[in-house]
């Protein structure tokens, strides 16, 4: 699995994710080359998913520092709900509440 292929595994929490991440963590982060852009669709695919209880909010958060880490992965659209949701010191607890309105803002 290349690192593209894996970022877009672990970022959709798809099949073969343990094996997504382990490829992510032996690749470099810092690469001149953007290998997966976070679209809106799959923002809100997430954000759903951790609502009905399918990811975990521990992972999510884990999953949004991952994205905000990375300079291969293109965020920038939604550079503020990535901040917000990898950083629960700053911006609060993660709940099922703070989802709701994430996603009613970005739809």
């Amino acid at each position: 699995m290349n690192t593209q292929k894996a970022l877009a595994k672990f970022i959709t929490f798809g099949e073969q994710r343990d094996e997504a991440i382990s490829v992510i963590v032996s690749s470099p982060a810092d690469s001149d080359k953007t290998h997966y852009t976070l679209t809106t669709e799959t923002l809100i695919d997430v954000l759903k998913r951790c609502l009905s209880n399918e990811i975990d909010l521990d992972d999510l958060e884990l999953w949004a520092n991952v994205i905000e880490s990375r300079d291969d992965i293109d965020c920038a659209e939604h550079e503020g709900f990535i901040y917000a949701l990898s950083n629960s010191e700053q911006m609060g607890e993660l709940n099922k509440q703070k989802l709701t309105q994430l996603i009613a803002l970005i739809s």
